[in-house]
């Protein structure tokens, strides 16, 4: 008869646990992500910022060999049922402490629903940067 209590408290603590748990993985699921891609035709090195205050540090968080034809770059919008609204910036600057050449943010879903590749090149001084939105 003593056995009843200590099973009762096992089972409700084994649905806590696995409750937890599954609510864990189901977050870790819903995750929301976007995998940008870099085409640096040029013979700089670039560097790549998910925000404004890391692209005014003078080191490169990211960055894109010159003639790196295939780098990817991958940023999280969040967890839960909202994370396709948060906004995500993309910035390029040329070299670390280097010249703004591209900002642009837009709500995750926006880059999600594009091709998420960028082509960067260079003509005398100037960078153009091709992106996938309009």
């Amino acid at each position: 008869m003593n056995d009843v209590p200590a099973l009762a408290a096992r089972t409700i603590l084994t649905t806590i646990v696995c409750g937890i748990l599954g609510a864990s993985i189901a977050c870790f699921l819903t995750s929301e992500e976007v995998r940008f891609t870099f085409d640096n035709r040029t013979g700089s090195l670039l560097c790549v910022y998910a925000n404004p205050g890391d692209a005014s540090a003078d080191r490169c968080l990211n960055d894109v060999e010159p003639q790196d034809h295939d780098r990817d770059w991958i940023v999280g919008c969040g967890d839960g049922p909202h994370a396709d609204n948060a906004r995500i910036w993309v910035i390029l600057t040329d070299g670390p402490g280097g010249r703004e050449i591209y900002n642009r943010t837009e709500e995750c879903r926006v880059w999600q629903d594009s091709d998420r590749s960028f082509t960067i090149e260079k003509s005398g001084d100037e960078m153009f940067v091709t992106d996938p939105l309009p």
